[in-house]
């Protein structure tokens, strides 16, 4: 067993793993949640999640910086997170098929890119990434609140979002071709 300032540190980093791992695990159940017509439960399941990707990041600096599997970890559950949700979405009718399959796309070339060594997310490609969370919420809310047509602005913000990572594309594609 690790003791001292080194052993708090490896216990902060597991329980920001656990944080991290947890916001993927969200998305099943967020989905499940709108297939179930919970979709009130699940978007405030789904705003705890994402938050929890404004914090771990924080978390994982303050425990010490380098953390591999939190490297690896976080994509994979910001995609499990937002990619059930929204294929949960389009399914309940509620997502686009253009913007839907347009997210799903953007992360599978994310995935390529990361696959390839670009771990760096550009400026346009951060600002869209919060777009996207954005719309997730507002499309999971689906609901009349102070006279808004709230699909229509969770479908704007998410073409807004798929607008910045295709701003953003020319810059990965630099990026992917460095050795």
């Amino acid at each position: 067993m690790t003791t001292g300032v080194s052993g708090y540190y490896a216990r902060m980093q597991t329980w920001v793993n656990a944080l991290t791992a947890v916001r993927g695990l969200c998305g099943p159940v967020v989905a499940g949640l709108l297939l179930a017509g919970l979709n009130k439960a699940g978007f405030w399941l789904f705003l705890f999640a994402i938050l929890t990707d404004l914090v771990d990041g924080r978390l994982a600096k303050l425990a010490g910086g380098d953390n591999p599997v939190g490297r690896m970890l976080d994509p994979a559950a910001d995609k499990m997170l937002t990619d059930t949700v929204w294929v949960a979405l389009w399914w309940v009718g509620w997502g686009p098929t253009w913007l839907v399959a347009g997210c799903l796309a953007r992360d599978l070339f994310a995935g390529y890119l990361w696959w390839r060594g670009v771990r760096e997310v550009s400026p346009a490609a951060q600002v869209g990434i919060a777009f996207e969370g954005v719309a997730l919420c507002v499309l999971l809310f689906h609901g009349p609140w102070l006279g808004v047509h709230w699909p229509s602005v969770g479908t704007v913000c998410g073409a807004i979002a798929l607008g910045l990572f295709l701003a953003s594309l020319p810059q990965y594609w630099q990026d992917g071709r460095r050795p």
